[in-house]
């Protein structure tokens, strides 16, 4: 074990991070996307400081395959644009700066500075940036260059004990951003951590503020439970701790008023849970919404037909019950139409050919009728029929006669233009 040092006023050396090696955290490098290695070498070799950070170093340390590496570095974002050609800023208040690697993208932030607390959007140095973030087993830096673990607040060993304990102080901490609280208990069940006591006081003190939560975030947070293999454990915490009323206020009080329906969520959540572990199984956003909204349709709704009115009843009591949350429309009606398929019930499927044909043939009939001619005939089973054959002009009728002068004019004769001008000859009989 390794110390850092920063020099004090008065100049006596204060130890400001402890630095773990390679045999003392047990990272294994080869769960380390290399392109991610390759961004931080990148950076290195322009001359900045740069690491991961996050949920992708707490999921080595426990052993997982992270799905996302985030990176943290000392250059600015108009800098690491100019590093990486296949780079995008985003935000606008605190900004970021994603670098595509292929298909895959990695979020590089700059540190931040705590000149004004835990929420100003000013660049800073990587012992401010840890104190910026919320608990300290998210504020660990690890280094791929020399695979050296650097913990400026302690995360170490809080992990290693198997406890959440936040960085900035709990009289702040949730009331600067109440949606620190869904992450809390998140990590509590996805990591098998224990809250203490302080912080579960601070939660259900400060639980109302999450309806103050901008419906966004919330609505990113909760899709993110959905997809973590964890969800019914989270869901069953939040509840727990008197916040997912907050959250979920209709779904919450459903659950309650009817014990089957909660238990009926919970047994549907694990069922998405042992999906997750299996990587051939489809897990977009339709596909998880329906795992969680499946009970309550069931439960509300009297019968799965194949009904337009039916598919509508079931869209806007899946609104209901996730509101505030506003995920993609698209995809909410998508997730009722993969329960009402696992029902044997598709409402949106083409109609029968029957109701195909009388719709395209009305506006025909119609038009046939406006200008005075009968509508061609129906065959049999409501499908387009043969129309009956065409009647040939008889000799000496107008239509036959009308024929022949038209032939006449086509092949320059005698009805042609010329022979009507002054002085031609008359047409014959």
């Amino acid at each position: 074990m390794l110390i850092r040092y920063r020099r004090a006023e008065n100049g006596k050396p204060v130890a400001k991070a402890v630095v773990y090696t390679a045999v003392e955290h047990g990272i294994d490098r080869s769960g380390i996307d290399p392109d991610a290695i390759r961004v931080i070498e990148r950076l290195r070799e322009n001359g900045h400081e740069a690491y991961i950070v996050g949920g992708a170093v707490r999921d080595l340390i426990l052993g997982r395959r992270p799905k996302d590496f985030d990176i943290a570095t000392d250059a600015q974002p108009s800098r690491i644009k100019r590093i990486f050609r296949s780079a995008r800023v985003i935000g606008r208040r605190f900004r970021l700066v994603h670098v595509y690697a292929g298909p895959k993208i990695f979020e590089v932030s700059t540190f931040r500075s705590t000149a004004n607390g835990t929420v100003g959007n000013e660049f800073g140095t990587v012992d401010e940036d840890a104190h910026r973030r919320d608990f300290t087993m998210n504020a660990l830096y690890f280094d791929p260059h020399d695979s050296t673990l650097v913990d400026y607040v302690g995360g170490f060993k809080d992990m290693a004990a198997k406890r959440i304990e936040p960085v900035i102080p709990l009289g702040n901490i949730f009331k600067e951003d109440p949606v620190r609280m869904i992450r809390c208990v998140k990590y509590a069940a996805v990591a098998g951590f224990r809250i203490p006591f302080g912080v579960r006081r601070a939660l259900r003190r400060d639980s109302g503020l999450l309806g103050e939560a901008s419906s966004s975030r919330l609505t990113e947070e909760f899709i993110k439970i959905l997809g973590s293999g964890c969800s019914a454990p989270i869901i069953e915490s939040l509840r727990r701790f008197d916040l997912l009323r907050h959250i979920l206020p209709e779904a919450a009080r459903r659950m309650d008023d009817r014990p089957a329906l909660k238990l009926a969520v919970v047994e549907e959540l694990s069922r998405l849970d042992s999906l997750s572990l299996d990587p051939r199984q489809e897990r977009g956003l339709a596909v998880l919404l329906s795992h969680f909204l499946k009970p309550f349709m069931e439960a509300a709704i009297e019968r799965f037909v194949d009904a337009p009115e039916a598919f509508h009843e079931a869209v806007v009591l899946s609104r209901l019950v996730l509101a505030p949350l506003n995920p993609p429309r698209v995809e909410l009606e998508a997730a009722v139409l993969v329960v009402f398929k696992k029902r044997g019930v598709s409402p949106l499927l083409r109609p029968r050919r029957e109701a195909q044909d009388r719709r395209r043939s009305a506006p025909r009939a119609g038009a046939q009728k406006a200008a005075g001619q009968k509508p061609r005939p129906r065959a049999p089973g409501g499908e387009i029929g043969e129309a009956e054959p065409r009647q040939e002009a008889q000799p000496g009728t107008a239509g036959a006669k009308k024929k022949r002068r038209r032939r006449r004019r086509s092949k320059g004769g005698p009805d042609s233009g010329a022979a009507n001008a002054p002085g031609g000859g008359a047409p014959s009989a």
